[in-house]
């Protein structure tokens, strides 16, 4: 009696993650321009995000897996587990600036003015204090994108 093999599903996707991973390129490296740390960093991320799902999706068309995703409905994160350590960092620094941006908003935001100079000192100081949080939270993870990045650069030479 011959003995059927059983269809591991666990090793098929394991082999297609696999392909899928080797397939995918980083993002050209870049220098930094003369511009604002701050600005840098945004159009940086922004750019490795873009480029990690972009990249994503032209691997699974070129090995023609795309039918085991859904279609990219906008809302991403199909590229989330196949992203590059450095792109992960990126999409980080890409969450701490909005949250930055929204607290900053508290203060020179639309509604900002009535706000802000209706709080006592102990408000500001909280706000400030938040702010640096938030600050170094996004500058503590783009210090990690760029030595993943660096070090990316230097397995790849």
């Amino acid at each position: 009696m011959q003995t059927a093999r059983r269809w591991d599903f666990d090793q098929a996707t394991q082999s297609v993650h696999a392909a899928i991973r080797r397939e995918r390129r980083p993002l050209p490296l870049a220098a930094p321009s003369g511009t604002n740390y701050r600005r840098w960093a945004a159009a940086t991320c922004a750019a490795e995000a873009r480029h990690a799902a972009n990249d994503f999706w032209a691997c699974v068309h070129r090995l023609g897996l795309a039918a085991l995703f859904d279609r990219d409905d906008g809302f991403g994160g199909h590229e989330a587990p196949f992203r590059l350590p450095h792109e992960t960092h990126a999409v980080a620094a890409l969450s701490w600036l909005g949250h930055l941006q929204a607290h900053e908003s508290d203060r020179r935001g639309p509604w900002a003015a009535v706000r802000w100079h209706t709080w006592d000192a102990a408000q500001r100081r909280d706000w400030f204090s938040r702010r640096r949080y938030l600050w170094s939270g996004f500058v503590r993870q783009v210090e990690r994108y760029r030595a993943a990045r660096l070090n990316a650069a230097r397995l790849a030479a």
